[in-house]
């Protein structure tokens, strides 16, 4: 999905419900404008509380905004926001692929500091054993699961 057809989509009807957020999110991982079109549409979505899937990538987009972002007080107030909001989406759904692949992917890329490693390796044991049970896998499976293989494989130091 491009860009442009993002900020028609929000700006048509600021409806995260009509476009798939899994791409917006592939895409702001390399677009820092669709990321911000990613992060204003789900901080204003009056659902995000009752969706696991949707709180666990709003957590996603705060952790791309904190990655963004070249104020270190906003890196830090972004990254600790990201990982109560994804914390709270696995709470919600333990079970949930996309709260536990992007809560993977952001214990395996922030400093040391804010990493929780015993988190980290619940998610990967949990994330192995929703792999085996997907039976249709998406585009966008097929690219979080891609890296999160590579998380495994490479895991930070």
């Amino acid at each position: 999905m491009n860009f442009f057809l993002f900020l028609f989509l929000f700006q048509d009807n600021n409806s995260i419900d009509k476009i798939d957020v899994r791409e917006m999110y592939q895409e702001a991982t390399s677009n820092e404008k669709a990321c911000v079109v990613l992060y204003e549409l789900l901080k204003n979505d009056s659902t995000i509380d009752l969706f696991s899937s949707k709180s666990a990538f709003y957590g996603g987009a705060l952790s791309l905004m904190a990655n963004y972002s070249k104020n270190p007080l906003k890196k830090l107030m972004y990254t600790k926001q990201a990982d109560q909001v994804l914390d709270q989406s696995v709470n919600m759904d333990p079970k949930n692929f996309d709260a536990r692949t992007l809560r993977i992917l952001f214990n395996s890329k922030v400093p040391s500091v804010f990493s929780n490693k015993s988190e980290l390796k619940e998610d990967l044991y949990v994330f192995n054993q929703l792999n085996k049970s997907l039976s249709k896998t998406s585009i966008y499976n097929e690219w979080i699961i891609s890296i999160i293989n590579e998380v495994q494989t490479n895991p930070a130091p």
